[in-house]
């Protein structure tokens, strides 16, 4: 499972669009919505540093 996350940017200052994927450490079967969910808003958090703010992310289940 995948986790991505994306940063629209904000091209008009010169701040383009990227993306990171991460490998999810567990598999989808083996963890509650909760779990999901917490550690999703943890990668967000960390990302956010980088990024700051208006990011999203969302687990790619299929294409893995």
């Amino acid at each position: 499972m995948i986790l991505h996350i994306i940063y629209n940017g904000d091209t008009s200052v010169g701040i383009f669009p990227s993306s990171f994927s991460i490998d999810v450490p567990f598999n989808n079967d083996d963890v509650d919505e909760e779990t999901l969910k917490w550690f999703k808003d943890e990668q967000i958090k960390l990302y956010n540093e980088f990024a700051e703010g208006k990011l999203y992310a969302f687990y790619d289940y299929e294409n893995y």
